[in-house]
């Protein structure tokens, strides 16, 4: 498959090289949007097979992204470990009528999940899943607008296997500190290449959930299905921070798959709104953070000495 070939020889994130990289990233973005459009997929891409633990795929969406969502998904279907379930929820009063792309709805001939709620922006890519999670069974999270690589859920279920009571990410961010020894405030600009978190679970990390980020059952404190608490610390938007400081006041450690993430591809066209950008740019994110180190002061503790 040639997507087992890009990601293989994709750039690392953070990796700069002036006029090479821009273009690097450019070719690789293309062919696997062109290779994903061609792949077919199996008459059964999810698992029928007993096994010790399910498997659950969940993420989200909205209409400004909801004509893409179909290829992420595929791209979740044609995974070399495949999942038991993949439920994608979406909000009511953004579909009133519930009308989908046919391309999308397709996908439930193939066993696709499409549940309804109320609007909680990404934070619904995870709140009923952990909450009516099963003992046996692990929660992954993954984004509307990204080509996952074919050993994603291989990657996270290996790590998992060693590290069973830790959150496990394919891309988290690490600490990072000003020239004066104060923590970088806005986390969306901590390190991505990071040895912490790759050999030794860590608190001092922030996880990306869309990225491919693996729950085991009881990772999250239980404020994390406090829909009040989301809409007073996590603007309903800002899930990662969320992620961190739910980890960190359970007591959860988090670990990455490997320290060189590669640079995600995502679908073409998908990139209109984008809520990681805005809470980055406008630094949202450092807002919500000062928030939540009020809220769970030990949490920040935790995620600041890596020590319970």
């Amino acid at each position: 498959m040639i997507r087992k070939i890009t990601d293989k020889i994709k750039l690392p994130e953070s990796t700069r090289i002036p006029f090479f990289g821009g273009w690097w990233y450019r070719v690789m973005l293309a062919i696997d949007n062109r290779s994903i459009v061609k792949e077919k997929l199996p008459e059964n891409p999810l698992n029928t097979e007993e096994r010790d633990e399910k498997i659950t795929a969940s993420l989200t969406s909205f209409p400004a992204r909801i004509e893409y969502v179909h290829i992420a998904i595929k791209s979740i279907m044609l995974q070399s470990v495949k999942p038991d379930r993949i439920v994608l929820w979406l909000a009511e009063d953004q579909f009133p009528d519930k009308k989908l792309p046919d391309q999308l709805t397709e996908l439930q001939k193939y066993g696709l999940e499409i549940c309804w709620m109320n609007n909680m922006y990404s934070h619904k890519k995870y709140f009923y899943s952990i909450m009516h999670q099963s003992e046996n069974e692990v929660v992954i999270t993954f984004d509307d607008d990204i080509i996952y690589p074919i050993d994603c859920i291989k990657r996270l279920m290996t790590i998992h296997k060693k590290y069973p009571t830790c959150l496990v990410c394919e891309r988290g961010q690490t600490i990072c500190y000003e020239k004066n020894g104060e923590i970088v405030a806005n986390p969306g600009r901590w390190q991505t290449i990071s040895s912490i978190g790759v050999e030794n679970p860590t608190y001092s990390m922030n996880p990306s959930p869309g990225g491919g980020c693996l729950m085991p059952k009881c990772a999250f404190h239980s404020d994390a299905v406090n829909e009040d608490k989301i809409n007073e610390l996590a603007y309903n938007k800002n899930d990662d921070l969320w992620y961190m400081f739910m980890c960190a006041e359970n007591k959860t450690r988090m670990i990455k798959t490997r320290k060189y993430h590669r640079i995600f591809s995502v679908v073409t066209g998908s990139q209109v709104v984008q809520l990681a950008t805005e809470n980055v740019v406008a630094d949202i994110n450092v807002e919500v953070m000062e928030g939540l180190k009020k809220a769970y002061p030990d949490a920040w503790q935790r995620i600041v000495t890596d020590k319970d």
